[in-house]
């Protein structure tokens, strides 16, 4: 006769039904929130529930009230707080949920990259603390931060109720070392209200029974001391806190990557004029109206990720407006600008009722997370994740090598270019060719390295100038200046006394020959010593293309310095070399590659990429802790 649909902050629905001429009101919900409800509290209520939610359940508490008699219109007439009070217990509705078969091995590597990983959920805290413990979130003994009956104060709880610390601001961070917290909505308040978010949010592993409000209130504290979030949603409920995060991932549905292109082939060989259904996410815990499964997502810190559900969500078939208005009114003409705007305004006004106040059905749209995000995962898995951390670690590494060796060439080049040039010393066309189309093939190769499979628990440097860069140019610029400024000097001596007027034609000489020839084993030597691979990026050998150019350059330079094929270098303009500089030119060349090697990989290990001060901080703190123990 009436519905009161489930309203997040309520925790609860109910429905007014008539059976046989009665009517009843049934009510689904929290157990905790039920509970106030009950006019008698069966025994063992309380134990029953923690016991399955403690095993990682998905637990409803069933309760109904017998209404007078009364008319229909009375009935469908009664306000929610008239249905949903003075209850008699029915029962409990246990689902076991199974986790995704890919989210424990996704957060263990995570984990052991130096993440720090937090679950955002609406499920009851016992359930989401022992999810987290099966999927590595949490590894130590948790704490659950609950409020004392019949007294304003607060304590921290093991799931067992074995443990208890009173709460206190000031120990939440040592607690953390050797416990992890796990703080529900209920507490949030009181957080509030005595100012301590920022020194109890970044230490809490789990957030259970939390609202949508309170998912963005922790991405944004997170922000606020200093943390760079991933986050994964799934829901609309998710879209406040996809939108503070650093980078939000949108899961769409819970299609497996198989499933999903078996059921794209399909939808390839229906009819393309006919709307097409879309699947779209529902909200977890067995039913839409679950009390507080709205749907879980997981916040991570420095480029984290996890699985924001744990248990295979109920799918349902949507079909979008925008496909039937396309059906209806596009079939044969276009839409007037009148029907886009009604169409637009209509958009707006369903997107306004989806959250309402319980007395109309949620509506929940393939999307709706998508839109809030710059990452959208086709399928429910959180793999993507640890791609997105993978490929952007890469791209920073790339970047940051490219920089390196465009500030090394550049420096060698003005050289040669600028310096020699008041001597007379010039580069031929072809020399110039052969040069800009070895430094085209690096830079293009050197791009096509593939991040590797797994994270490391190193990380690249952040920005470009810091003390590794400026040491590591300068320090090898010095090694690449002597080389060259060395040869120069020695090819002078077997040079006639001559004046070359700078403007004058080109004509070759020994000084060109072995300015040219040392100007490019610099380049060689730049692009071999500053390629980033391992841990990031692939290495030389695994980057097949790079690999051939870098030892066709090899084979080409050795092949011109050793005047092996007197017609190759006639056609370069270079003169043959005197021995035995030739050989020694060679040796000098070797050196200088093996002192930038040696220097480069001196600068990684002297300047690792560091960790986040947060994370070293807290390092420190357990190992203190380890000591005093």
């Amino acid at each position: 006769m009436q519905r009161h649909h489930f309203a997040s902050h309520l925790k609860r629905m109910a429905v007014v039904a008539r059976v046989q001429d009665e009517f009843f009101s049934f009510v689904k919900g929290a157990p905790e929130t039920i509970q106030e409800r009950l006019t008698d509290l069966a025994p063992g209520y309380v134990d029953t529930y923690k016991h399955y939610t403690r095993q990682g359940s998905r637990v409803l508490a069933l309760a109904y009230k017998h209404l007078p008699e009364m008319a229909v219109g009375e009935a469908r007439s009664l306000d929610r707080e008239t249905v949903e009070s003075g209850l008699t217990f029915a029962g409990f509705a246990v689902f076991n949920c199974p986790i995704r078969a890919d989210s424990a091995d996704v957060l263990r590597e995570l984990n052991e990259s130096s993440h720090d990983l937090m679950m955002i959920t609406g499920d009851q805290a016992l359930t989401a603390c022992h999810v987290a413990g099966e999927v590595h979130i949490v590894s130590q003994p948790p704490l659950i931060l609950t409020p004392i009956k019949n007294s304003e104060g607060f304590e921290w709880i093991s799931p067992d109720e074995m443990m208890k610390i009173p709460y206190s601001e000031d120990d939440v961070e040592e607690l953390s070392v050797s416990h992890d917290l796990c703080v529900g909505g209920d507490c949030f308040m009181m957080l509030q209200h005595t100012n301590a978010i920022h020194s109890v949010i970044p230490y809490v592993k789990v957030f259970a029974r939390v609202s949508p409000e309170q998912k963005e209130l922790i991405l944004t504290t997170l922000k606020t001391v200093g943390r760079m979030t991933l986050m994964c949603g799934d829901g609309t409920n998710d879209v406040g806190a996809l939108k503070q995060a650093h980078v939000g991932v949108a899961l769409l549905n819970a299609i497996s990557p198989t499933q999903s292109s078996q059921n794209s082939t399909l939808a390839q060989s229906s009819n393309s004029g006919a709307a097409k259904p879309s699947k779209s996410r529902r909200s977890k815990g067995g039913a839409p109206d679950s009390a507080g499964h709205s749907g879980n997502s997981i916040a991570i810190d420095e480029g984290q990720a996890g699985n924001a559900s744990s248990n295979q969500p109920v799918r349902s078939l949507a079909l979008s407006a925008g496909s039937q208005a396309s059906h209806g009114s596009t079939s044969n003409r276009q839409l007037t600008p009148a029907e886009r705007q009604r169409l637009k305004l209509k958009k707006i006004m369903d997107e306004m009722g989806e959250e309402g106040d319980g007395r109309t059905a949620p509506i929940v749209r393939l999307g709706d997370a998508s839109m809030a995000s710059p990452f959208t995962a086709k399928h429910a898995s959180v793999r993507p994740t640890t791609d997105i951390i993978r490929q952007g670690r890469s791209t920073l590494v790339t970047t940051l090598q490219m920089f390196k060796i465009l500030g090394l060439n550049c420096l060698a080049t003005a050289y040669v270019l600028s310096v020699m040039y008041l001597d007379g010393v010039k580069l031929g066309d072809m020399q110039a060719t052969i040069s800009g189309i070895f430094t085209a093939a690096f830079f293009l190769f050197i791009s096509h390295a593939r991040p590797l499979n797994t994270l490391s628990t190193q990380r690249p440097h952040p920005n470009i100038f810091c003390a590794y860069v400026l040491f590591s140019v300068l320090g090898q610029f010095a090694i690449h200046i002597t080389f060259l400024i060395s040869s120069v000097k020695e090819a002078e001596k077997y040079m006639p006394e001559e004046c070359i007027e700078p403007d004058s034609e080109f004509h070759p000489n020994l000084v060109n020959t072995v300015s040219y020839m040392a100007n490019m084993m610099i380049q060689v030597a730049t692009f071999a010593v500053n390629y980033m691979g391992h841990p990031f990026n692939q290495s030389i050998k695994e980057n097949k293309p790079f690999c051939y150019a870098l030892t066709a350059a090899v084979l080409f330079f050795t092949a011109i310095t050793s005047d092996m094929f007197r017609s190759l270098n006639d056609w370069l303009k270079l003169v043959p070399l005197p021995q035995p500089f030739g050989s020694k030119l060679l040796l000098w060349a070797m050196l200088m590659m093996t002192s930038c090697f040696i220097w480069e990989h001196l600068l990684r290990w002297v300047f690792p990429g560091r960790m986040p001060s947060w994370k070293r901080k807290q390092r420190r703190i357990s190992s203190s802790q380890k000591k005093n123990i």
